[in-house]
């Protein structure tokens, strides 16, 4: 008769923590409008309400400099609901943050050691997130096959403000140099 209580006593207790540890909601964490796993930046509500927000973010995350982050917002979710917002989850999180950062998160394109526009913005978040984005943001004349090397810079520690993430990509030379010869004593180089 005691085997059996004992055995629903655990089952009991088992069931009472397994629910307690489903019933704990995170903090929903989201920059530029995308929502970020906490393996990659776990903050707290009241760490995001603290004056040094922006620092603990940048430092976390060690991709971005504090002055990259523009803005950070916290809010509650019973406050939203109660607000009307329409506002629909899965798993409903403690708190929402949301992280608006500025210019200086966009990545710098250098290829071939000329600075270029890509194809659409793309933030160091972003190619964190999903390092594929970077084949979608290549310029247009640029063929991915052609691609020998690709580097990540980051300027987190650097002093001077105006620096931005930037991507350096090497590319194949894919018209190499020929010589032709047009007079005797001249030498011209064609593509």
């Amino acid at each position: 008769m005691t085997r059996i209580n004992l055995k629903r006593v655990l089952v009991w207790l088992s069931l009472v923590l397994l629910s307690t540890l489903t019933a704990h909601s995170q903090t929903l964490c989201v920059i530029d409008g995308t929502p970020i796993p906490d393996s990659l930046l776990h903050i707290t509500i009241d760490e995001m309400r603290s004056d040094s927000a922006k620092q603990i973010v940048a430092k976390r995350l060690g991709l971005i400099p504090p002055y990259a982050i523009e803005s950070i917002q916290t809010f509650s979710v019973e406050e939203q609901i109660r607000q009307g917002k329409n506002i629909t989850f899965c798993k409903s999180p403690a708190d929402i943050i949301i992280i608006r950062t500025n210019s200086l998160a966009e990545l710098q394109w250098v290829i071939n050691g000329k600075l270029r526009k890509p194809r659409k913005k793309l933030t160091i978040i972003d190619y964190k997130l999903s390092p594929q984005r970077i084949m979608a943001a290549l310029p247009k004349d640029i063929n991915p096959s052609d691609i020998v090397s690709v580097d990540i810079l980051t300027y987190t520690n650097d002093p001077r403000l105006e620096r931005h993430p930037t991507i350096v990509i090497k590319t194949k030379c894919t018209a190499p140099f020929n010589t032709k010869v047009t007079d005797s004593s001249k030498k011209t180089k064609e593509h």
